[in-house]
């Protein structure tokens, strides 16, 4: 009976037209993360064998910078353009950088760096920018219930593209895999989006302040303590899970080399895949009806606490890759639909600025952050890696800490919405 009664409710979401939308962008993240997965064990590769884990955690680094500029050029971009329209521009004019790297990589030229500092401002870019076109269609009360729905397509894209990632690197090799996932982002552009009447926040004036900022979005981020909160969430969030990649790339590169390094990824991204799809389906929305968004976000604190505490007693490889699949499981799955949930409240410039920065910038300074600090312990002070799982440990509890009070906040913003919410869920 518990089994048809939530099959019924899923056929009830999708069947109004709303839900039909939900469906349509459900399949445009699918394709996204379905090329973005194919891409990531192919920058691995290309940045590891011959570099080092070091190189990978300052190009991270590096994708900070960068965004630093991008992000007041596209709060100046949307006063123009928006909804499908900006998406679509987006995705093809990142399909063409892909071929562009196919074409330098074929020819023979070392693009590693280069690649991996774009593939990671491609992920939050691309990613953000999905996430903002369907906040344009979504309010809290909705968006709590759909936002599951579509993050489950793009779960689903992310395990199948691991899975032929996996299966096809050795047959197809880095650069055949790249032209794979321009195919699959032409794919994402010719899918249909929502009907324009759907969109929400039709008038808002654009002649705005921040608008006009020479900062742009990172104004808005300033200026707005809400965002403030959300934006220090997330900093620490990446910081701690880009830490973490660095202790799993320092594992990786002392066991293996060359093409056995992008075949260890393909796997470890397949298991996270799984899992996050799994999380995605079944556990997220039930844990919001339980501990509501606030607490869902407190609680990936206390997990990732927990995990990085037990690494103090198994420090070696085969532990740590299970500690990242559930820490990356339960970021792509609690985390990110949380985060992309926490912007709906705002008003859409409000929502559009601050969901670009701080799903661009703020994240990428967080690796900013990680570059900073592998340079003093590895490099400066000489201390063995496993100084960065005490780091991190102390990095989740100022984690909890700031999540309690983003989850405050998330109850102020929403409060008018509070009771629609609790009765949809």
């Amino acid at each position: 009976m518990k089994l048809n009664l939530i099959a019924q409710n899923i056929w009830e979401d999708m069947k109004s037209v709303e839900g039909q939308a939900t469906f349509r962008f459900a399949i445009r993240l699918f394709l996204i993360l379905l090329a973005y997965y194919l891409m990531k064990p192919v920058r691995e590769e290309l940045i590891l064998d011959g570099g080092s884990a070091e190189l990978r955690s300052y190009a991270l680094a590096g994708q900070a910078a960068l965004l630093l500029f991008l992000v007041p050029f596209y709060s100046h971009i949307i006063k123009h353009l928006h909804g499908d329209k900006l998406f679509l521009i987006v995705t093809l004019f990142l399909s063409a950088n892909i071929g562009v790297f196919y074409l330098l990589g074929s020819a023979g030229m070392d693009i590693g760096v280069a690649f991996f500092v774009w593939l990671g401002i491609f992920s939050v870019v691309q990613i953000s920018q999905f996430w903002t076109m369907v906040s344009d269609y979504h309010c809290v009360e909705k968006g709590t219930r759909l936002t599951s729905y579509i993050a489950i397509g793009g779960s689903l894209g992310a395990m199948i593209g691991a899975m032929v990632a996996k299966t096809l690197y050795l047959e197809l090799g880095a650069y055949g895999l790249m032209l794979v996932a321009i195919a699959m982002l032409i794919v994402a552009v010719i899918v249909p989006g929502a009907k324009d009447e759907l969109r929400k926040d039709h008038n808002d004036d654009t002649d705005d302040e921040s608008m006009k900022h020479l900062l742009g979005g990172l104004k808005r981020v300033l200026d707005v303590p809400y965002l403030r909160w959300i934006a220090a969430s997330v900093v620490l969030l990446n910081l701690i899970n880009s830490t973490g990649e660095f202790i799993l790339a320092d594992f990786v590169t002392a066991e293996y080399s060359g093409k056995d390094i992008g075949a260890f990824y393909s796997t470890f991204y397949l298991y996270v895949n799984i899992a996050t799809l799994v999380l995605q389906a079944f556990v997220v929305r039930p844990l919001y009806q339980a501990i509501g968004v606030g607490g869902a976000l407190m609680s990936l604190a206390v997990f990732n606490l927990m995990m990085y505490i037990s690494v103090l007693a198994f420090p070696v490889l085969a532990w740590f890759a299970i500690v990242k699949m559930a820490d990356n499981s339960i970021d792509y799955s609690v985390a990110n639909t949380t985060k992309q949930i926490l912007f709906l409240p705002l008003d859409r410039f409000t929502r559009y600025e601050g969901m670009l920065a701080i799903n661009t910038f703020f994240t990428r300074f967080g690796d900013l952050i990680q570059g900073g600090i592998i340079f003093l312990v590895i490099s400066v002070l000489a201390l063995p890696t496993m100084m960065l799982v005490g780091t991190n440990i102390v990095l989740c509890l100022l984690w909890l800490f700031v999540t309690y009070n983003v989850s405050q906040q998330f109850k102020k913003h929403s409060k008018p919405s509070n009771e629609v919410e609790s009765a949809k869920l």
